[in-house]
């Protein structure tokens, strides 16, 4: 049974949906959830670093605390990072002891439908972290979106 799980964001229209996946998987189990959101490598001054962390923590809880009141989970940490994203995820599931790491496909919008199908099954940071995640990765695809079912 999944105990810890980490719902990986980037706070698109999108991931609202991946968190509905994440926060019913959280639920079932009676989990922990870790919200993770990483900034990338900012290259900046450390007070301008933990300045954009403080500021992307403020707006991962805005955009998911409400959510997670209504469903009564209060068993939830958010972390942000900079850095390499993929190199933090396998981090904070490895130091965690995470059991299953929950994302979506890519960080783009999925294609509409009828849009052409040209284009990546999975993002870079999905896929890189699929081939090196500590433990396993439920990937939820643009298909569970109501609305984006290819026909």
């Amino acid at each position: 049974m999944n105990k810890k799980i980490l719902f990986c964001t980037c706070l698109t229209e999108y991931c609202e949906h991946i968190f509905n996946v994440a926060l019913n998987m959280t639920k079932e189990s009676n989990a922990k959830l870790w919200i993770y959101h990483g900034l990338g490598r900012l290259n900046s001054s450390e007070e301008k670093t933990i300045e954009a962390i403080k500021e992307a923590e403020a707006r991962v809880d805005e955009a998911y605390r409400d959510k997670l009141k209504k469903h009564g989970i209060s068993d939830y940490m958010i972390n942000i990072s900079d850095g390499d994203v993929v190199t933090e995820i396998r981090k904070l599931a490895r130091n965690a002891e995470i059991d299953l790491i929950v994302m979506g496909t890519s960080t783009q919008a999925p294609m509409d439908v009828g849009e052409s199908m040209n284009v990546r099954p999975l993002g870079p940071t999905t896929a890189e972290t699929v081939l090196k995640s500590p433990c396993p990765v439920v990937i939820v695809p643009p298909s569970m979106i109501p609305g984006l079912t290819i026909r």
